[in-house]
This record gives structure tokens, sequence and C-alpha cells, in this order.
């Protein structure tokens, strides 16, 4: 049991590496130094998945060695194809990261009701956590800052692959997404949501052009909970978020 704490631990330090690697190699592709870095990753995941017997990570992962070599010397392009390689490959890591933790030798004692940790308020409450993703940083400041205002917490993303990623620390409440973003957009962004069971009950709002009503259709085809109108944020943002996850006492 304390190699199978040891072999999570490594593992979710594995996904940080790799999903740094992958994002920087996406926005630069020609970097001799992101290159190097991705395959450094890829052969600790190759390790570790021989350690736990995952055969199909390892393969992966040997493959990925495979391409970022052939791009090194030039044979062929780093295109979408390699990319989507790597992103399986977190996937991978990060169901490896789920593995269960080491039991506690003993029961633990019963909480103390009237324990406070210090510095922490007997009044404090969680405050929701909103993702914010779109690439337009005038846009995305906006959407911050009428969201903080009303007293939710705010992450923000510049493209689809970032936003995945911040779903992925499992501490998001709800997600408001632009549809055109560069990696992945809206759409991608929605039905890969949706493929993660966990995520199956995480509300994701599209922001939509007011003329287009095709992409709202595409976006409940794809998952998407509902949808805002981009340059009516002032009036339907605030109470569309606290329609699905909840006001805040700001």
């Amino acid at each position: 049991m304390v190699m199978l704490e040891l072999l999570r631990v490594q593992a979710q330090t594995q996904v940080q590496l790799l999903t740094n690697c992958v994002i920087a190699l996406a926005r630069d592709p020609l970097s001799p130094d992101q290159l190097n870095a991705c395959a450094s990753a890829a052969r600790s995941f190759e390790a570790t998945a021989h350690m736990v017997g995952l055969e199909a990570g390892a393969e992966l992962a040997r493959s990925m060695e495979e391409c970022l070599a052939a791009v090194r010397r030039g044979e062929i392009e780093l295109q979408q194809q390699l990319i989507g390689m790597m992103l399986q490959a977190v996937d991978l890591l990060d169901s490896m990261a789920k593995l269960p933790r080491t039991p506690p030798l003993k029961s633990p004692a019963p909480p103390d009701p009237d324990f406070q940790p210090v510095g922490l308020p007997r009044s404090s409450k969680h405050k929701p956590v909103v993702l914010v993703a779109d690439d337009c940083m005038e846009i995305r400041e906006l959407e911050r800052k009428l969201l903080r205002f009303r007293g939710y917490d705010v992450v923000t993303a510049a493209d689809g692959l970032e936003a995945w990623y911040a779903v992925l620390s499992g501490n998001i409440d709800l997600v408001l997404t632009d549809i055109d973003m560069p990696l992945l957009d809206g759409i991608q962004l929605t039905r890969r949501i949706r493929k993660e069971p966990r995520f199956k009950n995480l509300p994701v709002l599209l922001a939509c052009d007011k003329d287009d009503i095709q992409q709202r259709w595409r976006g409940f085809d794809a998952g998407a909970t509902y949808y805002v109108i981009k340059g009516t944020f002032h009036d339907t943002l605030v109470e569309a978020v606290a329609t699905r996850i909840g006001p805040t006492e700001f």
C-alpha cells in the first residue's frame, strides 16, 4: 500500500508536468526546449506506466517519444495529431493519479465540534468558483470583474486547453466559455467535460453571438447547460450564474 501511495503521488506530479509541457508546446511548437521537456515527460510517464502494468500507457509514451524525436530531426512537422496524443497521455496519467490513498493505520478520533483552525472564522463559507474562458482579454476581464463584484471567486483561461486543465483541478463550480478559442474551442471543451463522468453535473454556460442560433444548438448538443449573449453581460451574466450555482453574500 505504501508503494501504491508513492505511485499515486508520482502520477499526480507527472500529470502537472506533462500538462505544462503540452500547453507550452502547443503555443510554441518550434521551441527545442519544449520538445526536450515533452520528451522527458513522456519517458517519465512510460516508466510509471510500466510500474503499474499500464501497457497501453507505456506504448502511448513510446509513440510520443518517437514522434518527438522525428520532430527534432526535422523529419515531420508538429501537428495537432501529436498534440492530441499528448492529451490522451495526460488523461491516462490523470486516471492513475486517482489511485486510492493508503488507509490510515487506525481510525482517527472524532472531530471536536468546537475546534476552529487559527485564522479561520466559524462563519466562513465556500465561495463558488467560476471558470471564465475567453481568448479576448477585454471580454475575459469584463466577465471576471462582474462576477467578482457579485462575490464569486473567478479563475480565468485564455484558451480552451488551459480551461480544460483548470476544470481537471476539480475546484470549479461553473464554466463560462467562449466558443471561438484556440487549441480547444468552446464546443470541444464542453464535449470533453461531458465525457468525464465526474463532471456530468458541472454547469457549462456558453457565450454566444446574438444572431448565431446555430451556436446555441451546437452548444446544447455538446452538453452545455445554458447560454448568455455577448454584449448583454451586465444584464444577464450574473443572473444566469446565480440560477445555476446560487447567489453569494457579496
